[in-house]
């Protein structure tokens, strides 16, 4: 019975067992397919993602290539210009530096700064009211008055004294080479085309007559305003630097270009009262005094403003500075030498009836043109920038003259050949302040105040003036000034009147009842550094 059972049941176990065979097959199949379409999935995709990268990158290569043909197009001039210029500049530093020029350049250019600016002006005297009445000059400046053309030029002798024109004033290039520990020769030289170029100098090569040549008379537009060598001489263990050649004054507080000055305008005191120019040596002293505070320059030169001497005479200079801090300088230039007039007791009177021709004839006499009166002044500078007030700073100047033998007294008799009975000195003296305020980073306003007196005629004026100038000067981008202006100036006498200097320059009167012992006078100057 229990055989029978069991044998009964072998079926339902063959059943069973079947199907879970079938069920085992079946689960393994169904994972067999996932893990195909896994692989497979993944096959494709990387090649799909290799052609797809395959064809980008040529796609990238085919826009890269054509990108750049178009860049290449749009930049070629560019670039050229580009390495043109660096080689330019890497051929001038070469050439500069005294390496690849050869023979041609010699390293004359080495260590050399190059700067100038670009000065341009209007200017109107509101006494002509801009219609050309000029003003009528000595003959020794220029004769009859001119129109507009230096029609300010009474009290601006060395520039910007034209009425109612524009003008150009000066285009002045400057090449300077500075004495350093490495190398201990300089040199400078700065040139100047305009109208500042015609009166930089008084006495040069010309006519050689009795009196010197007067390079004013050729109004050359040109000029060589200063020319120099210099060389730091090693002296008793310390050095002292010589400097030879044309060179600028070392009186006064204004300077000849007017870049440096907070006025636009040029002063009345520094036209007339100082010299402009030398020509001669000097030589800086300062380390044989004791500390860095001190400075002192010794010059030895021609006369005052010429480059070639109009007599045997020479004139000695000093120059001493003191700056204790940066707030504080003062200085003190002297001058002295027989540059003066060729007046001397006994001799023929030039202001006679014999004129130019007793000057000529005193040449071969006792009183000889190349001994004239001895011309002598001294100058004080002093600037200071108050600590109290950050932005105001403050400038004076002061200038006394004199040169002896310069009044004549004659015997009176009128007669041809009238002769020099005796002389006298004459002075001149000066006084300036400066008053600078700085209001923004690039607008300062500056104000000069100038006291001038010629009283004994020293310097052909024979009066006294005095002058109120207020500027305001605008920086544009570190190399633009522009310079609004308004000047007054007032003389003690109608320069027009008799009781004048005879022969000095003069005012002629202004139209519509105006006088001519004042003018108002309105400038606005433009000028580039670089």
């Amino acid at each position: 019975m229990g055989k029978m059972k069991f044998y009964l049941l072998l079926p339902m176990i063959a059943v069973l067992a079947f199907g879970s065979i079938s069920f085992a097959q079946s689960i393994d199949k169904e994972a067999l397919k996932a893990e195909i379409r896994a692989e497979l999935k993944a096959e494709l995709k990387r090649e799909l993602m290799a052609e797809l990268k395959s064809e980008t990158k040529a796609d990238i290569q085919e826009a890269t290539i054509g990108m750049r043909s178009v860049l290449k197009a749009d930049f070629r001039d560019e670039i050229r210009s580009e390495i043109m210029q660096e080689d330019i500049k890497a051929t001038v530093a070469e050439c500069l530096a005294g390496d690849g020029c050869g023979d041609i350049l010699g390293g004359l250019f080495k260590g050399v700064t190059v700067g100038g600016f670009l000065d341009v002006n209007y200017m109107y005297n509101m006494r002509n009211h801009g219609e050309g009445y000029g003003t009528a000059r000595s003959p020794g400046f220029g004769g009859a008055a001119q129109a507009r053309e230096n029609a300010n030029g009474i009290v601006n002798f060395i520039g910007e004294n034209e009425d109612n024109q524009f003008t150009l004033e000066n285009f002045a290039m400057f090449f300077d080479k500075a004495i350093t520990d490495e190398d201990p020769i300089g040199w400078q030289m700065h040139t100047y085309w305009g109208e500042k170029a015609k009166r930089i100098t008084f006495l040069g090569e010309g006519t050689g007559t009795a009196g010197g040549s007067d390079d004013t008379a050729r109004n050359d537009i040109f000029t060589i305003a200063a020319a120099n060598i210099s060389w730091n001489a090693p002296v008793f263990g310390k050095h002292v630097k010589l400097t030879m050649g044309k060179m600028y004054t070392w009186i006064g507080y204004e300077l000849v270009e007017n870049i440096g000055n907070p006025n636009y305008t040029h002063g009345m005191v520094y036209n007339n009262a100082i010299p402009f120019t030398h020509m001669g040596i000097s030589a800086d002293v300062s380390e044989f005094l004791p500390g860095d505070k001190v400075g002192l320059t010794l010059y030895y030169v021609n006369g005052w403003d010429s480059f070639i001497d109009n007599n045997e005479a020479k004139s000695f200079g000093a120059y001493l500075t003191y700056a204790p801090n940066d707030d504080f300088f003062i200085s003190l230039g002297v001058i002295y030498g027989n540059e003066g007039w060729n007046n001397r007791e006994g001799s023929l009177d030039p202001g006679g009836p014999l004129g130019a021709a007793a000057v000529a004839l005193n040449t071969t006499g006792f009183a000889s043109n190349n001994n004239g009166g001895a011309t002598m002044m001294y100058d004080i500078v002093m600037t200071y920038a108050l600590p109290q007030v950050e932005k105001l700073s403050l400038g004076f100047n002061w200038d006394h003259g004199y040169v002896e033998d310069f009044v004549i007294h004659n015997d009176g008799s009128g007669v041809l050949g009238s002769t020099i009975t005796g002389t006298s000195g004459a002075h001149w003296w000066a006084a300036v302040t400066y008053a600078m305020y700085d209001f923004t980073d690039n607008q300062q306003g500056a104000f000069r105040w100038e006291y001038f007196d010629d009283s004994d005629g020293a310097k052909a004026f024979g009066n006294t003036m005095y002058s109120l100038t207020y500027t305001h000067n605008i920086t544009v981008r570190n190399h633009l000034l522009l310079r609004p202006e308004i000047r007054y100036n007032k003389y003690s006498i109608d320069t027009d009147a008799v009781g004048r200097v005879p022969g000095a320059d003069f005012l002629t009167p202004g139209d519509k009842g105006n006088t001519a012992d004042d003018e108002v006078i309105l400038a606005f100057g433009a000028e580039y550094v670089f």
